[in-house]
Parts: C-alpha cells; structure tokens; sequence
C-alpha cells in the first residue's frame, strides 16, 4: 500500500509525463511542412515570416484611398440564402444563420441527395451581368479600389483556372468573372484586389458527404458521397474529389456530426496527411495562377487565421504556404511595377504581423489603430444576396467614418442578384454614399486619424448591417480625422438639434477641442461646414468646448445636408 505522500509523487509524475506527450502531440501537430516544389518568383521577399515583415512597407495608395467595394458575387447568390448556402444546403437541421438553405434548395432542386450544388453550379448563368455598369456606380460612390471574389468556400473558381476545373468557364456562366470585373475596373481607373477563400474548403464540404435522418430518401448519401457512371452524368470529366474533397468522417470525433459546428467537428489535425499536401499544392498553385495571370493589387485570405496555419479554419494541416504565396506575390508585384511594392495581403491571422494587413470583419478596433494598414469590410445584409435586404445609406455611411476615424479604411458589399444585378435599393445606397462623398471627400482621402477616434456614447454594433444596427447617433457624437494639417469633425447625428423649432441659433458643442483641452490646437482660425462654404457660421472656443452656432441661411444648409453625418474643417 502507498502512503498518501508516494501516491502524490506518483501523480504528479503521471501528470508530467502526460503533459509532456501532449506537449510533443503537439508539436508534432503543429511540425511545418514546406512547400518546396511550389516555385516563386525571384526577389528581395523569401518564404519567412520575419524576413518579409523586416522588408514589407504598406503601400501609400491605399491610405489615400480609404474607400472601396466588396465584389462579392458568385454562384451559391443564386440559392437566395445568404452567406454559405452552398454547405447549409446539406444542413436540413445544422443552419445556424435561420436563412432555411435545406428547405430553398429542395424547392428548387429537390434532395441533395439527387441533385446537389454542382447542379447549382450548372444552373448559375448571371445572366444579366454587365460590369461596365456596375463598375461605374461604384466609381460614383466614391470607390477608390474593388476587392473581386476569386473563390469561396465553395471551392468554385470564377476564372479561367488552369488548376480547378471546377470554374466559371467551364461550367454555369461560362465567363471569366474575375477578367470581366477587372476589365471594368480598369476602364474607371480603380485599382482591384481578388479574394480567395478556398484554403479550407478541403473540409468545409464534410455535410456534403453525410444524408436526410428522416423522409422519404433516410440514409440516401447526399451528391459528394455517391458513385456514379462517368459516362453518363452531365458533368462527365470533372473529379467530384476536386470540387469537394474527401470525406473524413472517420476522423471526426464519435457523437460529432459535420452538420452542426462551424469547423464541421473536423480536429486540428488530420491523419490524411497525402490528402492534405495535395490539397495545399494545389492551392497554392490556384493562388499562383490568380497573382500571375490578373495582377492583382491585393490579395485575400479568409479564416479565423491564415491559411494552413494548422489551427482554427487552418486547421488539419500546417505548412509554409500563406508566406510562400505572400513572397510570390509581393515579389511579383515588384517586378510589374519597376521597383515599386503597390501590393497588400490582407489575412486574419499571421505569424509577423508587419509581413501582411489587418482586416476587421463588422467591426474597428476599440482605439486608434493606425501603425500598420488595416480596413473595416462588411456587408449591406449577407454576404450573398437574399431577397429583403434592408439597406440604409446613413448606417454605412456612420460605419465608414467609424473606420476612418480609428485610423483605418472601409469595405462595403452590396449584395448581387444570381442574374447579376443591384437591388434598386442597393443602387440609391450607392448613390447617396457617393453624393456625401462628393460634398466630404477631403475628410476622408488620405486622412488618418487623429489623437482620439472621438467623442460620445453611441458606438456601431457589430456584425453584418442590418435593420437593428440602424442606431440614432446623438450631437454628442462627434468623429475625428486629420489631413495636411486640417481637422475635420464629422457629427454622426445632428438632426434633432438642426431642426429645434425655437427661434434661437441651433448649437453643436465639440467638447474635446475646448480651450484647456490637452488635445486640441491652442489657437482656432477657423470653422467651416463642407458642403456650405458660402455660409458664414459662428463658432466660439471657450471651457466647455468649440462651441458652433447656426443661424439664417447657414441653418437651411445645414437641414439640408443633416440628412447624414455633417463634416466641419478646422484649422
């Protein structure tokens, strides 16, 4: 028999060789396999996070630009369910997002288990797409780049992809989508970027191998799981394993199912190791082809973390990839402009962060961030178009400066139809974004921030824009950007004190700029409304604040631009 001290020391020895094999799991798990036979262009950029943090400088482009559109259109708009109809589709039980995928695709296609999304993808035809037209709107509201979705989760490639046969050439729309927005860009003078989010398609698709619980087709394995006669289905010579990889079922823990957990319950790391290095080779190579082919001023990765980064959406696999794509294209990018780096890879996650941007999906930091190029992206409603979208001008307008003031840039999608066509709300949205810009511009186009973001209460929640988020921002609340040493102030709402029916002059108070305040300029000389130039305003610096008054024609203007926010400049 121990005694209770031995019984201790033998427990605490279980415990440490226990934590010392979960240390070398671990490691081993998380051990980097190099992408060697994927060649990259030569240059001063190598396949090391450090050594390309040490080399890589944001481009100053896009810190004037600040404003840009989300092109992201593709097959699975076609569903009219939103964001990843393409898996929901398979999760009659497992769709979190409420937008009923399952019960929208069997009224249209029947059973996943008799047709499927590549009978999607054969049916999306965008038949009405003009992006010369398109192209031109964004560019009057005020658009400075556009960001083309490459591939989604989907793993459809919307170009002419020599590594995925599964593209928009081949089958659906028969177009090079990705060529035909970058023609349109060009011709409107805007630059462009191109997102892919295909890294962790390879098991994104596990619902897709799986089958109905109940009904009439019980046990019936949906598309991705069934064994067909190549010789007669429609899309004969295109492998199933290329658009939806391979079912890992078995991998995935007892009492799991893929259907109802955002990583589709696969772990951390797979024991397919051969599937895994052939799914990173050919991403890479997919990536490659995008950068070489269309140029391209940035480049994308969705996930919680970088592609291949053995944890998160990189989950199941860990190698040099993300830095090895980052060096072809940073080195690439060098080579078209003589010298010159004009690109950014946007990831969510990275090893060094000055090797790549930040992005913020639905979101801004909570202070001024403003030492490495980030940008703010959502999306008017979801990412992929569904009828019903509410959009309000004022609400992107209030999270565009809520970008702009913390020191970043803005993204905004504006949902496509399947057929390839603006909501006749979405097209007034742009407009009025476009008109305020017009009027604004100058506190926007290579602003930065300035010491503090701003001043009041109200702040924009986060996720996607939708009614709910429709906030009312007071007069308290004020934002703050600076450009060649003009302040500007952009009151987010100041409707309630423009339209107060007593005859006195109607008062706006920017407490941080008061006269012992340690942020503001000591001497004001002057405060002027944009948009209202030939309207002489009063304005008085005392204790409490700058304090703006409107009266006589300078009030009328005022009501008529308080529609949305109102941007002074002081100097």
């Amino acid at each position: 028999m121990f005694t209770r001290s031995r019984l201790t020391q033998k427990k605490c020895s279980l415990i440490l060789l226990l934590s010392l094999y979960v240390f070398s799991v671990q490691s081993q798990q998380r051990k980097e396999t190099k992408m060697k036979d994927i060649p990259i262009a030569d240059g001063i950029f190598k396949p090391d996070w450090k050594q390309v943090g040490d080399h890589y400088r944001t481009p100053a482009w896009f810190n004037e630009a600040k404003f840009g559109i989300w092109i992201h259109w593709g097959a699975q708009s076609i569903g009219e369910s939103g964001d990843w109809f393409a898996k929901f589709l398979y999760c009659p039980f497992g769709d979190w997002t409420g937008n009923g995928a399952y019960e929208n695709h069997l009224r249209r296609w029947g059973p996943p288990s008799l047709s499927g999304y590549k009978e999607v993808l054969r049916d999306w035809k965008a038949r009405r797409w003009d992006p010369e037209k398109i192209m031109r709107l964004y560019k009057e509201a005020g658009a400075r780049y556009v960001l083309i979705l490459g591939a989604h989760h989907d793993n459809f490639d919307n170009w002419d992809s020599k590594y995925q046969p599964w593209n928009a050439v081949n089958i659906g729309p028969r177009k090079d989508i990705v060529a035909g927005w970058i023609q349109a860009a060009k011709k409107e003078g805007l630059r462009y970027g191109i997102s892919f989010h295909a890294d962790y398609s390879w098991w994104w698709w596990q619902p897709a191998f799986t089958s109905d619980s109940t009904g009439e087709y019980k046990g019936r394995p949906y598309d991705a799981a069934q064994t067909y006669d190549k010789d007669t289905v429609w899309w004969k010579g295109y492998a199933l394993k290329d658009l939806y990889g391979l079912d890992l079922r078995a991998e995935i823990p007892a009492g799991k199912d893929p259907r109802n957990d955002f990583f589709s319950n696969v772990p951390e790391t797979l024991r397919d190791t051969a599937y895994a290095e052939w799914y990173c080779a050919k991403w890479c190579n997919r990536v490659k082809d995008l950068v070489d082919h269309y140029q391209p001023d940035i480049l994308y990765f969705d996930g919680s973390t970088y592609p291949f980064s053995g944890t998160g959406t990189g989950r199941g696999f860990k190698s040099d990839a993300t830095i090895r794509m980052a060096a072809h294209f940073y080195n690439s990018n060098l080579k078209k402009n003589r010298g010159v780096l004009e690109a950014l890879l946007f990831t969510k996650g990275n090893e060094d962060p000055r090797a790549v941007c930040a992005t913020h999906e639905s979101n801004v930091p909570d202070s001024v961030t403003d030492k490495n190029a980030w940008m703010s992206e959502n999306s008017i409603g979801e990412w992929f178009y569904k009828p019903g979208t509410y959009y309000s001008t004022r609400m992107v307008v209030h999270q565009m400066i809520e970008a702009f003031s913390h020191g970043g840039n803005y993204t905004i999608n504006v949902p496509i139809n399947a057929d390839g066509e603006l909501d006749e709300a979405g097209i007034t949205t742009l407009r009025e974004i476009g008109q305020w810009m017009k009027i604004n511009g100058e506190a926007v186009y290579g602003s930065r921030a300035w010491t503090i973001a701003g001043e009041g209460k109200t702040r924009m929640p986060g996720g996607n824009l939708r009614r709910e988020q429709d906030v009312t921002y007071t007069p308290e609340d004020i934002r703050f950007t600076t450009h060649r040493g003009v302040l500007y102030a952009f009151v987010m709402d100041a409707s309630s004190v423009l339209s107060l029916p007593s005859g006195g002059p109607a008062r706006i108070l920017i407490g941080s700029l008061a006269s012992r305040s340690r942020t503001a300029p000591k001497i004001l000389r002057s405060v002027s409304l944009l948009g209202a130039d030939g309207e002489k305003i009063q304005w008085k610096q005392t204790a409490k604040g700058l304090e703006i008054y409107f009266t006589g024609p300078a009030l009328s203007k005022a009501r008529e631009l308080g529609k949305f926010p109102l941007v002074f400049r002081i100097r």
